[in-house]
């Protein structure tokens, strides 16, 4: 069972958001290999709209998502194996993206010269980079989505309805899980996804072992996920946690648990409403400031002086 469990964590970290990233790359190039086909023994190749083409790829992109979510393990998500998954994934995560990121912008101009290169004289070449590189950042979305559906599956841990977590996203998310990371609720002895590494499990048991503890850890996980999250959402995230601390505070956290799938989960709904309309009306109904500047250029003359 031990060793059941330990495959199973390793599921959430690399095995899914590889199946992910194999899965939707051969729906992409499937899709568009026989859209081609398709369109070009009826139509000519110059005229064959791409519009048609972009909306396959998103449906087969979002079946991804899907097929990657059913075959996610759907076990028990107690506490300290959603410690264990949520800061190893985001650690992992932050780590490929700002040596991803480095690498890039470091190196930026070589780059562009390789590939300029190897698209006229290595087409094999350019074809394998081109491959690895869009696997590898499929993978981090693959790694990404298991990261959101990890956190769902410790909402539903506490009870909080489907419809409730699905309605508190994208602004109010954080408060749905954050108090499943902080709350000592759910620990137990034999967590379902334990880590192969027992230094791993180590620092596991450290961060759940004092509130202290786990408090800080969450500090700097969530700071740390500002490097590919942004660190706009760790301001609303750290924002919505205070909002939960100060509300178990008053009620007690018992109470706090028992109110949490009920009144709390409906202000959060809420909440994330309102923010929603807030964000919306920001950036459609708010006409960009932007000045029109017409530039009028005048006839000139030289005007010469009579030499005195």
């Amino acid at each position: 069972m031990k060793q059941h469990n330990k495959t199973k964590f390793s599921t959430w970290i690399l095995w899914s958001p590889l199946k992910f990233a194999a899965i939707s790359f051969g729906i992409m190039i499937t899709t568009a290999f026989l859209y081609t086909l398709l369109m070009g023994a009826f139509y000519n190749p110059t005229t064959i709209s791409q519009t048609p083409l972009i909306t396959l790829l998103l449906i087969g992109f979002v079946g991804a998502i899907a097929i990657q979510i059913k075959t996610l393990p759907h076990g028990k998500m107690d506490r300290a194996s959603f410690i264990a998954i949520h800061n190893t994934q985001t650690i992992t995560l932050s780590i490929l993206y700002i040596i991803s990121s480095y690498l890039l912008v470091r190196y930026a101009q070589q780059i562009i010269f390789y590939l300029l290169i190897m698209e006229t004289q290595l087409s094999a070449t350019l074809l394998i980079t081109l491959t690895a590189s869009l696997i590898f950042s499929l993978y981090l979305l693959g790694l990404s989505f298991a990261n959101i559906y990890a956190k769902f599956r410790r909402a539903r841990e506490l009870e909080i309805p489907t419809w409730k977590i699905i309605f508190s996203m994208p602004f109010g998310f954080s408060a749905m899980w954050a108090p499943g990371y902080l709350l000592d609720s759910g620990t137990t002895k034999n967590p379902t996804y334990a880590p192969k590494s027992k230094y791993l499990n180590q620092a596991n048991n450290w961060i759940i072992s004092r509130p202290a503890h786990t408090i800080s850890t969450f500090i700097a996980i969530t700071t740390l996920s500002g490097f590919f999250l942004g660190f706009n959402a760790v301001l609303l995230t750290f924002s919505l946690a205070l909002i939960f601390g100060i509300w178990a505070l008053q009620r007690g956290t018992k109470n706090f648990a028992k109110k949490m799938p009920g009144k709390y989960a409906n202000y959060v709904v809420i909440l994330n409403l309102i923010l929603l309309i807030l964000f919306i009306g920001f950036f459609t109904l708010i006409p960009p400031a932007t000045q029109n500047a017409q530039l009028t250029i005048s006839d000139t003359g030289i005007i010469e002086e009579p030499i005195k």
